[in-house]
């Protein structure tokens, strides 16, 4: 099932294929949208009831009209869904916002797959080598490529880059902050797998590593030939991920 959710002072295109199964939500990650998760959601289809949506100005939801909390929207979509405790995917800031969840409304949130989490107060990512980000669309673009698809210039990797675009250059600024839960990621016991490619962005990974040593429940696994998009590079690995969640669940 496909719809427009109403989040208050917008809308966000959602999907749930229902059924009385596991859920699980897939949450993209600023470098996209919801179409990151179509591998994982093609292996999981018929053993997990899977929830997505895009975020405001990604993908296929409306742009924000105004500022807007990740965190707020999240909690619109699984009460708009019915959603009960469910394993979470998070891809970068989409793994920040299941952390902000699991820290604010942990019986929310049984168990989370982390995939080069972007962490509410964590330290900016900056290389040394960054240039200022362009206002221009297309040179805007390449430098999404040369920062954050480290692993190949995939057409459906460019493709999600593109996605995210407008977002950034447009309407950056309606993104409001979650909190700091970088200061207190010890609180955070849910269990967890942290996924961390060998070819991420070098500035990304120090948070990453920290993180997973903060948080309680959480592992590391090194995946690689991965780089940000972990979802599209080692699908396999996210879905073994969330079924060895569901096995030290049960």
């Amino acid at each position: 099932m496909q719809e427009l959710i109403d989040v208050g002072d917008g809308s966000v295109w959602a999907e749930d294929t229902g059924g009385d199964l596991p859920p699980v939500v897939l949450l993209h990650p600023g470098t996209g949208d919801s179409r990151i998760w179509d591998p994982v959601r093609e292996r999981l289809t018929g053993e997990y009831r899977l929830i997505r949506y895009d975020v405001r100005g990604f993908g296929r939801s409306a742009p924000p009209a105004r500022r807007f909390s990740l965190l707020d929207d999240l909690r619109r979509v699984l009460d708009r869904f019915g959603a009960g405790p469910a394993l979470f995917a998070g891809c970068s800031m989409g793994g920040g916002t299941t952390l902000d969840l699991a820290l604010a409304e942990p019986d929310r949130v049984r168990g989370m797959v982390l995939a080069c989490p972007g962490i509410s107060g964590a330290p900016p990512a900056h290389d040394p080598a960054d240039e200022p980000d362009s206002p221009d669309p297309a040179i805007f673009l390449e430098q999404g490529v040369t920062r954050w698809a480290r692993a190949g210039r995939d057409p459906v990797v460019v493709d999600q880059l593109r996605s995210s675009v407008r977002f950034w250059l447009h309407w950056a600024d309606t993104l409001a902050g979650d909190g700091d839960t970088w200061s207190r990621l010890e609180d955070i016991t849910t269990p967890g797998v942290l996924l961390l490619g060998d070819l991420e962005r070098p500035s990304f990974v120090p948070a990453c590593l920290e993180a997973a040593r903060r948080l309680p429940a959480c592992r590391l696994q090194r995946v690689s030939g991965a780089d940000h998009f972990l979802p599209l590079r080692a699908p396999d690995i996210v879905v073994e991920s969330l079924r060895s969640l569901t096995r030290a669940d049960a």
